[in-house]
């Protein structure tokens, strides 16, 4: 097993060129049908090339490199992202959605599991499969929703003041809505509103198993730019060079 190069992110480029071909090898084996993990594997590894890919937008925001993920996913068809796997968004910029949005959507949803029922009128951040076949995996549901609680409740707060605190917080981020206000809620509580409505932030992004597995040799190769030559990365899905 050959050592990590310690220059930049070589380190970091060389896990995501490793983990590609980890995820190409899995498939390429015979094994029966109830014991083909492969989506098991992809989940696993999309976590770990989407914490990677996360940070390095937020530490480079004047990298060029990365213009193409800054692009509406209407716009452009960069890795597979489409509008379609967007079912739910009530964050601000709803139908406007980065490439560089959806990814940081899917990794809060990976990297912040909580107990989730996607059918819950205030789903809480976490991810799970869609009920289609219980005899075979198919889809994912993947959700982010900073606004809500463990028990698929909206945030509240003590006081009025509190939650006014927690909405001017909240608003730091840019993506809460306007006309998002403080309403009281049950017990004395508080909580944000809309409409006279409890709000919470909630997106909901849905990927087949055959989406996951080419966003992962996407970013396994856009992350792995820096130790390989001539890469190409409009032409690389399904590889790892």
């Amino acid at each position: 097993m050959g050592e990590y190069q310690r220059v930049g992110n070589q380190i970091q480029a060389a896990i995501a060129h490793r983990l590609g071909k980890i995820a190409i090898q899995y498939q390429t084996l015979s094994v029966p049908a109830e014991e083909d993990f492969s989506v098991t594997l992809d989940v696993c590894i999309l976590q770990n090339l989407l914490t990677t890919i996360v940070e390095q937008l937020k530490a480079r925001r004047k990298d060029r490199r990365h213009d193409d993920l800054r692009i509406e996913i209407a716009k452009t068809r960069i890795w597979g992202l489409r509008q379609e796997m967007i079912d739910e968004n009530t964050f601000e910029g709803a139908g406007k959605e980065t490439g560089e949005v959806v990814l940081m959507r899917l990794r809060n949803a990976l990297s912040h599991p909580l107990d989730l029922d996607i059918d819950d009128r205030f789903p809480t951040t976490g991810y799970t499969t869609t009920k289609v076949d219980p005899a075979a995996i198919h889809r994912f549901c993947f959700v982010n929703s900073p606004d809500v609680t463990m028990r698929g409740r909206p945030k509240t707060f003590d006081s009025m003041d509190d939650a006014d605190k927690g909405l001017k917080k909240a608003q730091l981020d840019g993506d809460m809505p306007e006309h998002v206000k403080v309403i009281p809620y049950n017990a004395g509580k508080f909580c944000f509103g809309q409409d006279g409505e409890p709000f919470a932030r909630t997106c909901k992004i849905i990927l087949t198993v055959e989406e996951i597995h080419a966003l992962v040799i996407w970013l396994s190769n856009y992350l792995a730019e820096p130790i390989q030559k001539n890469s190409d990365i409009s032409t690389s899905e399904g590889r790892v060079a």
